[in-house]
């Protein structure tokens, strides 16, 4: 007969391996949208990522990228796998815990019922297959696994959050005992002190665990915990936990490539850990909190399978009635998940959820185990048909690997390259595309030596000083030549970072003055490039013709001929996507080449800007705007006319 300590470590460490097995068969081969270039740039050049900086995983990813483990990207991609993993393996054997706890609950703690049961071989066998059905739900929604396939500082949170899971049903198992093992309640307190800040030092939304985890001890009142040479110790070793944010001071003095927020100070320092920049999306309006969480309430059972609710909502009050504490904590946690998601008014909340699907895989976890129990004492069928049952719970889970699955994704890298196929030598491009290519820029550029002749500069970045730091370390020559403009621009932005009364109109003034600057000092030194989402406040001097992918700036006396101007090449790795940025990416496509058939057209070169048109349409085939311009195109060749050029952009 398996020992349970046998069982334990079989369901955790089998869980996990499935996990990590599921994870790099559908592993992403490239850069992915949004931060992944710039985390990976970061991991290679221990540099200082945007905020709150996230220095554990900076350092553990800095680390992992020398190790001989796949090539380039693949390498620090294949960590968020290993990391995800990791999380689902402790936070098998913390649903472990939890089913044992609140089964002694039921019938007493210590009583002679729920130990014999607990030896029992098939009550082993079923609490364990609850735990990993509970923690599969977890690992196999549609967030949790998206999240553990390209390099992301949420695959450590992951990690994290399964850790701190097992830590505190350790802690609360070590309380139970406390009488007979008080050495055991003090090191499980202090254990849990030091992970939480090792979490903070890596995610700051590790605060949604505080006011449940303050409840459940709260509502305790366990003597073992309310020592306070205890909680002295446990204060030290939860600072102790948070060094590795000493990090981001050090590193940024050295001023690295990429010094995001140039935290040397103590007060960058603050604003950067803190995320300042961020904070105009919290919370900024009633509407908007509204908007997400009716976003949030259909993006979440998406995620953990509609099928998987049943059990879970049974498992959540079935709790209430065994471990009301425990469940009042875990309860506490969704909401403040939920609430705090709401909040933040970004697009890619996905990753923010995170908390509240761990929850839901412990409530489905309690529900299996249930049902199994209750199956077994009233209709005498065997553990195993229950644990059947409930592992028809990930079969819906499992078909989200074809929208999930990142295996043969080279969109960002691709549509990079054709960003790069676009520019001449020497070139300098404006852009704020940052989730499709600027942020992949940074590693294909500061990692793998492509094009290091072209100079890309996020406009909207520029609206901080760090920005500004940072451009007068790597390109001195822009910041001397402009250095007038950026110091009368630095005067206004000192009052806006302070959040001082400032002018609103004068400090915009001042950055269009500045980015004006770089534009017309670089022209005299080599081509200048905008890309289609720059406003025509900039560059109003010049004429944008459509080159490859941007805009390139023209003097309105030396305009291109438009004969001379090609479609751009656009050599895309089949790969079908129905995520959000995606279809930006092809409204974007789109958009240029219909920008280079109205450049065409507006030349009278006809049949060259119906083929820019039938280009577009590839991309966004019922567009009614693309639709239109091929109509027109097609009346003004019967005419042999064209009307004027119109402003180049977005269709």
């Amino acid at each position: 007969m398996m020992s349970i300590r046998m069982q334990r470590l079989l369901a955790a460490a089998g869980t996990a391996t499935l996990a990590l097995i599921v994870y790099i068969i559908t592993l992403a081969p490239s850069v992915d949208f949004i931060d992944a270039g710039e985390l990976a740039a970061v991991a290679h050049s221990f540099g200082i990522a945007h905020p709150t900086g996230y220095p554990l995983f900076t350092m553990l990813a800095g680390v992992w990228a020398w190790l001989p483990l796949g090539d380039g990207i693949v390498r620090l991609n294949l960590l968020s796998a290993v990391l995800a993993a990791t999380g689902v393996g402790f936070l098998v054997d913390a649903l472990w815990m939890l089913l044992g706890m609140q089964t002694r609950k039921s019938v007493g703690k210590g009583g002679k019922k729920a130990a014999a049961e607990q030896r029992g071989s098939s009550s082993g066998w079923t609490r364990s297959a609850a735990a990993v059905i509970g923690a599969l739900v977890v690992a196999l929604s549609r967030t949790y696994w998206r999240t553990a396939l390209s390099i992301e500082v949420y695959a450590l949170h992951m990690c994290m959050l399964g850790v701190l899971f097992w830590a505190m049903l350790h802690l609360l198992t070590a309380l139970s005992r406390e009488e007979q093992t008080p050495t055991g309640t003090r090191n499980a307190v202090l254990l849990l002190a030091f992970l939480l800040g090792l979490s903070f030092s890596n995610h700051m939304s590790t605060i949604f665990l505080l006011p449940g985890l303050l409840l459940v001890f709260a509502l305790l009142r366990s003597k073992g915990l309310l020592r306070v040479r205890l909680l002295l110790m446990a204060a030290g070793v939860f600072v102790l936990g948070l060094l590795p944010y000493l990090y981001l001071p050090l590193r940024a003095a050295a001023e690295p490539a990429l010094n995001w927020g140039n935290p040397s100070s103590l007060e960058r320092l603050l604003w950067h850990v803190s995320g300042k920049q961020y904070s105009v999306w919290m919370f900024s309006s009633s509407d908007a909190w509204q908007e997400q969480f009716s976003n949030i309430a259909t993006l979440l059972p998406q995620s953990v399978g509609y099928v998987a609710l049943l059990p879970a909502l049974f498992g959540a009050v079935l709790l209430f009635r065994r471990h009301a504490v425990v469940a009042g904590g875990l309860l506490l946690f969704f909401a403040t998940c939920i609430f705090w998601a709401s909040g933040y008014d970004i697009h890619d909340i996905d990753s923010y959820l995170l908390l509240a699907i761990v929850v839901i895989g412990c409530w489905t976890a309690v529900g299996i185990d249930a049902f199994v129990r209750m199956a077994q004492r009233r209709w005498s069928l065997a553990p195993r048909y229950g644990v059947l049952a409930g592992a028809l719970l990930i079969i819906p889970l499992a078909l989200h690997a074809s929208s999930v699955s990142q295996r043969g994704n080279y969109l960002v890298e691709d549509y990079t390259k054709a960003m790069f196929a676009s520019f001449e030598p020497g070139s300098l491009v404006l852009s704020y595309q940052w989730d499709h290519w600027v942020s992949a820029a940074l590693y294909f550029q500061m990692v793998e030596g492509w094009r290091p002749d072209v100079i890309v500069l996020d406009k909207e970045l520029f609206r901080r000083s760090w920005y500004l730091d940072q451009l007068r370390v790597n390109h001195p020559d822009i910041y001397e030549t402009s250095r007038r403009e950026i110091e009368a621009f630095r005067v206004h932005l000192d009052r806006f970072e302070r959040d001082l009364p400032y002018d609103p109109t004068a400090i915009e003034n001042a950055f269009n003055a500045m980015i004006n600057s770089f534009i017309d000092r670089h022209m005299s030194r080599g081509p200048v490039y905008l890309t289609l989402e720059i406003e025509q406040q900039f560059a109003q001097g010049y004429v944008r013709v459509p080159e490859g992918l941007a805009f390139r700036l023209f003097a309105p006396d030396s305009l291109p001929a438009a004969a001379t101007r090609k479609l751009p090449e656009l050599r895309f790795r089949p790969f079908a996507s129905e995520e959000r940025l995606a279809k930006d990416m092809w409204s974007m496509l789109a958009s240029m080449l219909v920008n280079h058939g109205v450049f065409q057209h507006s030349s009278g070169e006809f049949d060259r800007a119906d083929a820019a048109f039938d280009a577009a349409l590839r991309y966004s085939p019922r567009d009614a705007r693309i639709l239109e311009w091929k109509r027109r195109n097609t009346a003004a060749r019967a005419q042999g006319a064209a009307p004027p050029m119109p402003v180049p952009g977005a269709p």
